[in-house]
């Protein structure tokens, strides 16, 4: 039995992410770098994309990190890092801290992929892409989005403590 998990969502802006946790894991942790810019946008009393700021991503994802280490440390039994976590070295982190706290790490790839059928062609991706930019709530603009996409890495598995990579959890369509 697991007593503790971390879950890390990856996808782009607009994938369904936030979604997706809020229906699967509702009692769960969610600790996101957009909390900083909802923080701000609340404090200022001004939209999000008004505040969304690339120079202030780095503080946003440093106090992401941060609140992620002291969910772990507090022991909390399931926290989700609700970032695109798109780029293998940018859950790597995440997935180290979680398995030296202890943890199963399970990474859930909300994407149009499915296993074991071909990759998209250039415009199936180019509507999906159109897809999550009509859907995403922060008004990330499309170009960022793509870019988001370009740089999907498909993770492998889930990681337990002590134990190498063991399967990737399908996703419910």
């Amino acid at each position: 039995m697991v007593s503790a998990r971390v879950i890390l969502p990856v996808g782009c802006a607009g994938s369904g992410k936030s979604t997706y946790v809020r229906k699967e894991f509702p009692l769960g942790l969610v600790i996101s770098a957009d909390q900083y810019f909802e923080d701000l946008a609340s404090r200022s009393g001004l939209a999000f994309e008004l505040v969304w700021d690339l120079r202030l991503l780095g503080t946003a994802h440093s106090l992401c990190q941060q609140r992620y280490a002291e969910a772990l440390g507090e022991g909390q039994r399931l926290v989700i890092v609700d970032n695109t976590n798109v780029r293998a070295a940018d859950r790597q982190r995440f997935v180290k801290k979680g398995l030296d706290h202890g943890y199963e790490v399970e990474i859930h790839v909300l994407s149009p992929w499915r296993y074991g059928e071909p990759s998209l062609s250039p415009e199936q991706e180019v509507s999906y892409v159109a897809l999550c930019h009509g859907r995403n709530i922060h008004g990330v603009p499309l170009e960022v989005i793509a870019q988001q996409f370009s740089r999907l890495e498909l993770p492998s598995g889930v990681y337990r403590p002590g134990k190498p990579a063991q399967f990737l959890r399908p996703l419910p369509k």
